[in-house]
């Protein structure tokens, strides 16, 4: 360290305030080729070895706990102090901010496992009084301070602030140190893959030495990573943020799932709770192309952040979207009409399973897809079924979503999956009966040329007496008249070429007169012919 004497400095004032003990003085002359050591100079610049700096402890605390967080295994809450050798862990599901005694910050990510190795405060010079500081007690100016974290797992973000350092802060993997004195740069360690170190420096500069061999600068927008072997870091241009414009900003499902179209690179995904990142909740890898999927998210206001990953695993500039996820109470579960339904217009059957949380529905049947043309759109359904009278033909869409009483109101959760079903138009009635020339009898009817025709003449309005039945490709149908005289009962059904069989026709009654021409065979006989 140097040192720059200040008037009024003296060799007891000196030991007594910035070094350990009055018995280093004699070596900082002899360092510094001092020819008169009872002889301080105003101006003149002293080096001072680290070790003969008076310190003290100067323990970090966690101010920001996100879920599982535990320091030397033990559950961990905001304001808890680490002192060295403490350690500090993170859940999969869990995030924390430790503070050090220079208000340098470091945020740890979920699955994230550091250690405080040093965190030590080195008093620094007094100040010299001008006139206008008269009357204010003169004291210690600057600190000078040390830290040193070493992370065994995960990764961190490290915000060191501007200060005095008697040298510079330091995160330490068991494969390399990154030391720097004043910057924001990001650190990560994977065992599992060749016990690899990175940094990402987003403003200063850092230094990345190997555990063995030759170290590197790694200034602003560069990134560098070395692993167990020692190779020489190599520094790259940070990767640019991935465009995350496409993604929604709401969601209405349990799980929080979405593409980033045509991205060629893997993805560090975060997802936190505050703009800043300090609650940071999930982090995951995603490769290139892959869907994301973030499950076990409250409904709420969250920040997703996305970065792209290089193939050494240096990652990119931050591209941040805010998003809202409103899921509950989740919509039931629909089970009539099925998707694909076909049936005649008229009375409709609507049914599905509650949500346990709801206490009513709300039912919207459309004309289209997006429910813009909205054929009925009614809530506060009590049970689990209606019937809606429908009477034109044509597809349809419905939906459901639950509704909750919450803190007094009515709390409508997202609509689920539309299913759409089909009305076919009913059956025209029949026309037709007894052909003029008295020996057939004919029906016809209107239909669609490509469907068959399932036609039945019977003597009952039941139709348990049936004494003709036939298919058809036509819409006609003419038959012998029948032996028996008196009313018969006629009626069609279509069966279209999808497979769906409409319901039979009204009922046409027609009637099949008593045959007399057997009494002219009697005539001669009756009039004695």
């Amino acid at each position: 360290m140097n040192y720059t004497v200040a008037p009024g400095d003296t060799l007891i004032g000196l030991s007594d305030r910035v070094l350990t003990s009055p018995e280093a003085w004699p070596e900082i002359a002899t360092l510094n080729r001092l020819s008169n050591a009872n002889r301080l100079i105003p101006g003149q610049v002293l080096q001072i070895p680290l070790r003969l700096l008076r310190w003290t402890f100067a323990d970090a605390r966690l101010v920001g706990v996100t879920g599982d967080v535990r320091v030397d295994g033990r559950a961990a809450a905001v304001a808890d102090p680490l002192s060295e050798g403490q350690s500090v862990e993170t859940g999969p599901e869990a995030s924390a901010v430790l503070e050090l005694a220079d208000k340098s910050r470091i945020k740890l990510a979920p699955s994230s496992l550091a250690q405080v190795v040093a965190g030590r405060r080195h008093a620094g010079p007094a100040t010299t009084p001008t006139a206008a500081d008269a009357g204010t007690p003169t004291g210690p100016s600057t600190d000078l301070f040390s830290g040193v974290l070493r992370l065994l797992r995960g990764s961190v973000e490290v915000f060191a602030t501007k200060v005095l350092r008697a040298q510079p802060l330091e995160v330490t993997t068991p494969t390399a140190v990154v030391g720097v004195r004043g910057t924001q740069y990001r650190v990560g360690y994977d065992a599992s893959a060749n016990r690899s170190t990175r940094t990402e420096v987003l403003d200063g500069l850092v230094r990345l030495d190997p555990a063995a061999g030759s170290g590197a600068d790694v200034s602003a927008g560069f990134g560098a990573a070395v692993d167990g072997v020692g190779a020489v870091p190599l520094v790259v241009k940070l990767l640019a943020p991935p465009d995350l414009a496409a993604t929604p900003d709401r969601f209405e499902r349990p799980i929080v799932r979405f593409s980033v179209a045509a991205e060629p690179q893997a993805l560090r995904v975060q997802v936190a709770t505050d703009p800043d990142f300090d609650n940071v909740l999930r982090t995951q890898r995603v490769e290139p192309g892959a869907e994301i999927r973030i499950v076990g998210l409250d409904d709420g206001a969250w920040y997703l952040r996305a970065r792209r990953v290089d193939p050494q695993g240096i990652e990119g500039l931050d591209a941040v979207r805010a998003f809202v996820l409103k899921a509950r109470p989740e919509p039931p579960a629909p089970t009539q009409p099925r998707r694909g339904t076909k049936q005649t217009v008229g009375s409709v059957d609507f049914a599905w399973a509650q949500n346990v949380e709801a206490s009513s529905q709300r039912l919207q049947i459309a004309r289209e897809a997006t429910f813009k043309e909205l054929v009925l759109d009614r809530d506060a359904l009590a049970g689990t079924e209606a019937r809606i009278d429908l009477s034109d033909p044509g597809t349809y869409f419905w939906r459901l979503a639950s509704i909750r009483a919450k803190a007094g109101q009515a709390d409508q959760g997202p609509f689920g999956d539309a299913l759409s079903f089909e009305l076919r138009p009913t059956p025209e009635p029949p026309k037709g009966g007894l052909a003029a020339d008295g020996r057939s009898i004919a029906f016809s009817w209107s239909g669609r040329p490509q469907d068959r025709q399932q036609v039945e003449l019977a003597r009952d309005l039941a139709f348990t007496e049936i004494v003709a039945s036939a298919e058809l490709g036509s819409t006609e149908w003419t038959l012998p008249v029948p032996d028996r005289a008196g009313d018969y009962f006629f009626r069609y059904r279509s069966v279209e070429s999808d497979g769906f069989v409409s319901p039979y026709s009204a009922t046409l009654r027609t009637e099949v007169p008593r045959d007399w021409s057997f009494l002219w065979l009697l005539f001669p006989l009756l009039f004695g012919l």
